[in-house]
């Protein structure tokens, strides 16, 4: 067992054991059919020296698997006795190497919760991450045992795709109706890579040739129907495989590989060791399907999960607390790759994701560490903590080390233990090899958690030419509020003179509880930008004056700082009770007009900097939930915004109609101000009519809906209509209808009865239940009603799908915040989901959290 048991239903880091065996060698054989899968494993247990026999180990299993058979060293024994209630198998080995053979059944049709071998529309397929290899067959189904796999396919010829891990190395006819295919890993690997898909399916194929000469076949599988939006994907994958080679020297070590699009998928891919699954969503593009939001997610999706190759697959995490040691290096290496292209923009939009979804997260009730020391549940540990703010942590070594230096600690990294399961520990101790100067208390970026805050004081001495940064440091926990170790936060900062020249710009890591700055020869009082690059995932709490600002927004050089004080003077006049609307509206105004000149110079970061801070963003620097006057204000401003400027934005909106991603961006900011304007409320409309891409499309129906044009329903029902056969579209019909602020509940009322309603599909199941639970404004407006609705939908979803069901719990994670009498209502209903009986381990643990 790789941890000790406890009576509270947790597992704890420190109860890690090492396993006690090797499995050097794996075979698996399948005969597939949808109903039901038989699967025939073959392999060798070897116990270490070490260990005294007998010796006992677990097979991992569950419930799923039926017509259960084993033979140890050809001799049959009865199961009965050996197995758990989980259906976990305890094998007692007599002698230092023992056979093990395996057979089994499993039905991919009833595998509604996606997990192990399952059917998407017609397709066998699998998903194992994390623990779904128990779900196919008995084998220790844990990270740390790497073994190579042979893997045999027999299916009907009516399923012509037969795909595994690794390489093809033989393929045939058994009969007239019967065919096979056989696939090698030559690497070792754990049973959460392992892949099969079996199928009718097309691909299309290009070749990428490696440095040395050696071509890699790639193929991209899909329907029939989906087939021609994946020429996108295929050049993305070719784009990241040559980045790999020429920013870390990281080359392909298979002669195939192969990514298939499914419609059925739990997240949004997976990199399954030469056979990447992805969630339809996430490699489907064409421009009259996607967003140009959606082509980057696209393009970042695909790399992400063939860089997993080197920092995932061939070396992998030792166990699921460490988690974040393949995910964030690879989230952060796919954040390095996006970057290749306007990394100024592409920086914004990262830290705008993590502050709307890990921010918050980081302070509710189910914040953890980015490595916890205890779970509940290890599927619950896949959140924008282990992923986006492990990502900013990789970062930091790059910020304090520089690049050369992170290159060289990541080099000796990947030689070091190539082949092997690893802990956070281990990247450190491999950047520090290589860079002794790397602080001491850095590992407590993972075991901490929290956002820190960094409190900013400045004193000028104009006697002395002298001026003081003092900068302190606070880390409270969110769940026990004690305050935490100080940490290394390295703060890129810059001083600007009042005609906006730059007077110096530097990096200073901030160690201690508090640290004092102090730099001579300053002649007057300088504009301060900290936290340029957003240089540490912390918060800055520095009073800057509106006039400070005003000459940032003007004159800094580095897009976040710039964009950043736009952010913080919007924040700061809407959060200033003392100011009437209209002066509210004038001084906001005042500090964005510099900017429309600028917008035909950088018409992609202009519509940034134009863009008013989210809204969700904005509720969160509220004490609670009460958020609707907060709402109304910024919308009155908008609106001021619009007529102070209808000009301007009237002709960024005509100036911008070419077909490219920035013209796009500004010319539907545009729209989004002058929208709000009751004599243009055609404008929308218009566009909606005219256009042929899904970027304008998409936002003129926002605008609609959030306007409450009368003729948003019907065109938006005409949309429904226009795209009815498309998934991926009825799912985004979904989602305009759950996000939309004026929702009611006859709208939910209506949604629940739409014939294309499904929640057995996830994609179907998030943008419906997801996207309602996200719109905090309607929940604040309708109340516990809507709360209701919610967390039925969410227990209808466990039933079929556990961990589905636990990512939909988002709204009910800010019950602290909400108003008293609604707060008891919301709790109620939590109390009410926990104690249904049947629910599952997943979803049970979120709920305690929160109630907690």
């Amino acid at each position: 067992m790789p941890f000790t048991p406890r009576s509270d239903q947790q597992i704890y880091r420190l109860d890690y054991l090492a396993p006690t065996f090797t499995i050097p060698h794996l075979e698996l054989h399948f005969s597939l059919d949808p109903e039901v899968s038989r699967v025939r494993s073959q392999f060798k247990v070897i116990v270490e020296e070490s260990i005294d026999l007998p010796h006992t180990i677990k097979l991992h299993g569950s419930k799923m698997l039926f017509d259960i058979q084993l033979k140890i060293d050809g001799k049959e024994e009865d199961i009965s006795s050996l197995l758990d209630e989980a259906g976990n198998l305890s094998l007692t080995l007599n002698t230092r190497e023992q056979l093990i053979e395996i057979k089994n059944s499993v039905s991919p049709v009833a595998n509604s919760a996606l997990s192990g071998l399952y059917l998407s529309r017609g397709i066998i397929c699998s998903d194992c991450e994390p623990q779904g290899f128990r779900n196919i067959t008995l084998f220790p189904d844990r990270p740390d045992v790497m073994t190579q796999y042979r893997v045999t396919l027999e299916a009907d010829q009516c399923c012509p795709t037969l795909l595994s891990n690794g390489n093809l190395v033989e393929e045939g006819i058994i009969d007239e109706s019967r065919h096979y295919a056989v696939w090698e890993d030559p690497y070792p690997k754990p049973t959460y890579l392992f892949a099969i898909v079996a199928g009718d399916l097309q691909y299309i194929e290009d070749q990428h040739i490696r440095p040395d000469g050696r071509p890699v076949q790639l193929r991209i599988y899909a329907s029939k129907e989906n087939i021609g939006a994946c020429d996108f994907a295929l050049e993305s994958l070719k784009k990241a495989m040559r980045w790999d080679e020429d920013r870390f020297g990281l080359a392909c070590d298979l002669d195939f590989y192969n990514v298939v699009a499914v419609d059925d998928f739990n997240s949004g891919a997976m990199e399954n060791k030469g056979l990447n699954l992805f969630n339809t969503s996430c490699i489907l593009a064409t421009k009259e399907q996607a967003t140009d939001r959606d082509f980057r997610f696209v393009e970042a999706v695909i790399a992400h999960e063939y860089f997993h190759n080197w920092t995932g697959n061939r070396i992998t995490c030792q166990d699921w607390f460490n988690l974040s040691l393949k995910e964030s290096l690879t989230v952060f290496r796919e954040q390095e790759f996006m970057s290749e292209v306007e990394p100024g923009i592409r920086r914004i939009e990262d830290v705008n994701f993590l502050r709307l979804h890990q921010f918050p997260e980081d302070q509710g009730p189910l914040a953890h560490a980015v490595r916890p020391d205890k779970l509940g549940s290890i599927e619950n540990i896949y959140t924008t903590t282990t992923y986006e703010k492990g990502a900013e942590i990789i970062r930091l070594y790059q910020t304090i080390l520089g690049r050369e230096g992170f290159d060289r600690g990541f080099a000796r990294y990947i030689k070091e233990f190539d082949g092997m399961a690893v802990t956070v520990d281990d990247l450190y101790a491999a950047m520090k090899m290589e860079n002794p100067r790397l602080f001491e208390n850095f590992p407590l970026w993972y075991s901490q958690r929290g956002t820190p805050k960094v409190q900013v004081a400045t004193e000028y001495y104009p006697d002395k030419r002298e001026m003081r940064l003092s900068l302190k440091q606070f880390l409270f926990d969110p769940v026990t509020n004690e305050l935490q170790e100080p940490l290394p936060i390295p703060i890129k900062y810059a001083f600007f003179n009042r005609q906006g020249e730059m007077l110096l710009e530097e990096t200073y890591t901030l160690t201690m509880a508090h640290q004092c700055l102090i730099f001579h020869n300053i002649d007057e009082v300088p504009v301060i930008s900290l936290l340029r690059d957003f240089s540490a995932p912390v918060t800055v709490d520095y009073p800057q004056s509106i006039d400070d600002l005003k000459i940032l927004i003007q004159y800094e050089s580095d897009y976040f700082a710039k964009w950043e004080a736009v952010q913080k003077l919007v924040e700061r006049l809407l959060f200033n009770h003392s100011l009437q609307r209209q002066e509210q509206i004038d001084m906001i105004g005042d500090a964005l007009a510099p900017l429309f000149q600028y917008a035909y110079q950088e018409p992609g970061f202009a519509a940034l900097l134009l863009t008013l801070p989210d809204n969700d963003h904005l509720f969160d620097h509220l004490e609670s939930e009460e958020i609707l006057p907060l709402y109304q204000i910024k919308r009155e401003v908008e609106v001021g915004l619009a007529r102070r400027f209808q000009e301007d934005w009237r002709a960024l909106y005509n100036r911008f109609q070419e077909d490219s991603i920035a013209a796009r961006a500004i010319k539907n900011v545009a729209l989004h101000y002058l929208s709000r304007l009751p004599h243009e409320s055609e404008l929308a409309v218009r566009q909606y009519e005219k256009a042929d891409n899904m970027t304008d499309i998409n936002a003129a129906l926002t605008a609609l809906l959030s306007n409450q044009n009368p003729k948003a329903k019907v065109i938006l029902e005409s949309f429904y209509h226009r795209y009815e056969g498309d998934t991926l579209l009825v799912d985004r019909y979904f989602s305009l209808l759950g996000r939309n602020p004026n929702l009611t509940m006859d709208d939910v009322a209506m949604i629940s009865n739409h014939p294309a309603f499904d929640l057995k599909n996830p994609n179907r199941a998030r943008a419906i239940v997801g996207s309602i639970g996200r719109n905090r404004i309607a929940l604040a407006r309708i109340g516990a009603p809507l709360y209701r609705w919610i967390g039925a939908e969410i227990v209808k979803v466990d039933k079929i799908n556990a961990v589905t069901a636990a990512r939909l719990i988002t709204p009910f994670a800010k019950l602290s915040r909400l108003p008293e009498s609604l707060k008891e209502e919301v709790r109620a209903i939590c109390q009410e989901m926990l104690n249904i009986g049947e629910i599952s381990h997943n979803l049970s643990d979120q709920l305690k959290r929160i109630l907690l």
